[in-house]
């Protein structure tokens, strides 16, 4: 099958013109993001080299309760509030070129004022390391369930060589005898991929909040795709829709696969999905951040069969007299 690339992010349509961190209210006073601070985001996350899948745009404006998204400015650098546990907002570990020191002291005389939990949660490697740097007596403590696994984009695209000899025969065999038919989404199958969506969760048996949450987030998002630069493929074994998979900019070289759903009973259309998803994605794109296992023993095993490249890793910390 010859693919196509998409166009780079800078084609993709959107809400313009983009604010500048100087436009956010300076914390505590805070703002909604919104998709017009797509660019911006992505700007300071490839300049902090963050591939979190939690400062994605589509987890953050998609995967909330009723809690939206807030954001402001510390300084020099960004602050999120995102939907946290029992219905209150959880502050993500700030983002931008200046000292952390004064942004994370802040954050912490807040949440104490609050009653919040003092601590920062999910704070990426790169950014937990400065914290530590400059706060020497903080606690920091692994979140391995929550660690992104990353992946080299080139090698889920080729599946070359003994590593994914059994992934590349999945996709072949499927190739072979369904010969599956993968299209790019558009707004006029939006009705067709949700029922297929509602058919899938149907079929998911386990009572679990995480799903809830994700089958709200794709209602919330399938409209908005467009706007935050994502592409959606569809594929359709025999006529019929049978898989559906989502993947959006965490910055312009890592893009994060938020949304994959495929029929159970076609054997190793998941494996197709993940590969003509590989191949779709723009030029620049060399990373893929297929997101957490959760803990799952078995999504854990699926996620490593794939070998990825290394994790975005992710702390808990608390520290200065909240340590």
């Amino acid at each position: 099958m010859d693919f196509q690339s998409l166009p780079s992010e800078a084609a993709c349509a959107g809400d313009s013109p983009t604010p500048d961190l100087s436009a956010l209210p300076e914390f505590p006073h805070q703002t909604p993001l919104t998709f017009s601070h797509k660019f911006l985001v992505r700007r300071l996350l490839e300049d902090a080299g963050v591939s979190s899948s939690d400062y994605a745009l589509y987890n953050l404006l998609g995967w909330y309760k009723t809690l939206p998204p807030m954001a402001s400015r510390i300084g020099s650098l960004l602050s999120l509030a995102v939907e946290g546990p029992r219905d209150r907002y959880l502050f993500l570990a700030p983002v931008g070129k200046g000292p952390l020191r004064p942004a994370v002291d802040r954050l912490m005389e807040y949440m104490s004022g609050a009653g919040l939990p003092c601590e920062l949660r999910y704070v990426p490697k790169s950014i937990a390391k400065e914290i530590a740097a400059e706060f020497p007596d903080a606690r920091v403590e692994a979140q391995r369930d929550d660690f992104d696994y990353l992946y080299d984009r080139k090698e889920l695209a080729e599946l070359s060589g003994r590593r994914f000899h059994q992934k590349k025969n999945f996709v072949n065999r499927l190739e072979e005898e369904e010969k599956p038919q993968v299209e790019i989404f558009t707004p006029s199958c939006a009705a067709e991929v949700t029922a297929f969506l509602d058919e899938w969760y149907k079929g998911f048996q386990v009572d679990d909040e995480n799903v809830r949450i994700e089958a709200s987030a794709i209602r919330r998002m399938l409209p908005q795709l467009e706007k935050i630069c994502a592409i959606a493929l569809v594929a359709r074994v025999g006529g019929r829709l049978a898989g559906f998979t989502v993947a959006s900019p965490i910055h312009r070289n890592c893009w994060v696969v938020t949304l994959e759903k495929a029929d159970r009973h076609v054997k190793g259309l998941y494996q197709y999905l993940n590969w003509a998803l590989a191949n779709r994605l723009p030029a620049e794109v060399t990373v893929i951040n297929r997101e957490t296992d959760l803990g799952i023993e078995g999504l854990r095993t699926a996620k490593l069969s794939y070998h990825p490249i290394g994790f975005e890793e992710k702390f808990t910390i608390r520290c200065g007299k909240h340590a």
